[in-house]
């Protein structure tokens, strides 16, 4: 068993990019593998309006910059084609820009009339789906320029996720939706598809994620450092039910001072759930600098990633669940007054199987670790 003081120089365990010439230079707005998991290539998207594409290299544990795409406005979102020879992006200014990775070259293929907030590629229907500050939900086929379908919100969309046949909205005023992609023509038109953010009307949703098993899951995460997990199901007249299986807080952070004590909330930046473990399985990360992985059926955090107050902006595991990347830089959660001169980072965590599970080989008095990896 690891001493804390060897656990606490664990930083080994993480790639850095090799030339800090390819390092963002800005925070990171996005992360997206290419999706078959069959090579280790991931997109970055930031507020200097770069995308970049990098490659992990193993046996040297760093990574390398394989492709840098100037988008001429900060990029909000990152998604790749299935080919894995395309990514795609939103940016600010409402456009939605498609880039090939081998030639170099961008097309725009849409617009909106609000900063893009995030993009899918529907492989179903080879169409990409793009989501809006604009309050609008917008079907493109690449080859035109005009969309091929366009659904209208009552609210702005703040961050979504797809896993078929499920597109999960996460949307201001606490509210989120759940719509089954094979009906999204009505579904995205029913006023009562909106549904009741789990954490109550005070919380600004975050980060919103899909996972499907016997039954399809939902995780949610808020501005005041908490998160929900709930099932979901169709009931018999076609409505969707939202079952709660537990709120936890997971990035409050309490101080005493003077000897009053004081608890300060952070907003939880991403969420996610493991690709083989499932719903057993939950990662987050905050603006307080640290991203902690629980055991959902123990209700235990299993490792606590701890980045010396830096916000850790995206996490993101590979298709294979081997690789976790990771962005560092300012959230601006605490405005202007709280800005960091620390630069931006991107690095990637290699998964070790021991960090997935609370009380693992029958311990289950193992005690809570804690990385401090470097920065």
């Amino acid at each position: 068993m690891h001493s804390l003081a060897q656990m606490k120089s664990a930083s080994y365990l993480d790639f850095n990019v090799a030339n800090p010439e390819e390092s963002p230079t800005d925070t990171v707005s996005s992360i997206s593998w290419t999706p078959n998991g069959n090579t280790l290539i991931f997109a970055t998207s930031d507020w200097a309006s770069f995308i970049r594409i990098y490659n992990i290299d193993p046996d040297a544990s760093t990574l390398t910059q394989q492709a840098c795409f100037d988008a001429q406005s900060p990029c909000l979102c990152v998604k790749w084609h299935e080919d894995e020879k395309t990514v795609f992006a939103g940016c600010t200014d409402g456009s939605v820009k498609s880039y090939d990775v081998v030639s170099g070259n961008c097309s725009v293929i849409g617009k909106h009339e609000g900063p893009v907030k995030s993009a899918h590629w529907l492989s179903s229907s080879k169409t990409l789906l793009t989501l809006s500050f604009d309050k609008t939900v917008r079907f493109w086929d690449p080859r035109q320029i005009e969309p091929v379908a366009m659904h209208r919100l009552d609210h702005k969309v703040y961050c979504s996720d797809v896993v078929f046949p499920y597109l999960a909205i996460g949307l201001s005023d606490a509210k989120c939706m759940v719509v089954d992609l094979q009906k999204a023509e009505a579904e995205l038109r029913n006023h009562e598809s909106y549904l009741d953010s789990p954490l109550g009307r005070k919380a600004q949703i975050t980060a919103i994620k899909l996972v499907s098993g016997e039954k399809f899951g939902l995780a949610i995460s808020g501005n005041d450092g908490r998160c929900n997990i709930s099932n979901f199901q169709t009931s018999g007249d076609g409505s969707l039910k939202l079952s709660s299986l537990m709120t936890f807080k997971c990035h409050q952070v309490d101080t005493i001072a003077s000897g009053n004590s004081k608890q300060t909330l952070y907003p939880v930046n991403t969420i996610g759930f493991h690709p083989y473990h499932g719903s057993d399985f939950v990662y987050t990360s905050g603006g307080e600098g640290s991203m902690y992985f629980w055991d959902i059926k123990q209700k235990q955090k299993t490792v606590d990633f701890n980045f010396d107050e830096l916000p850790v902006t995206q996490a993101e595991f590979d298709p294979t669940g081997k690789y976790m990347a990771y962005s560092l830089g300012y959230d601006w959660a605490r405005g202007i007054q709280g800005y960091m001169s620390q630069p931006s980072k991107i690095c990637v965590h290699r998964i070790q199987e021991n960090e997935l599970t609370y009380g693992y080989e029958g311990n289950s008095n193992y005690p809570l670790r804690y990385y401090s990896i470097g920065i």
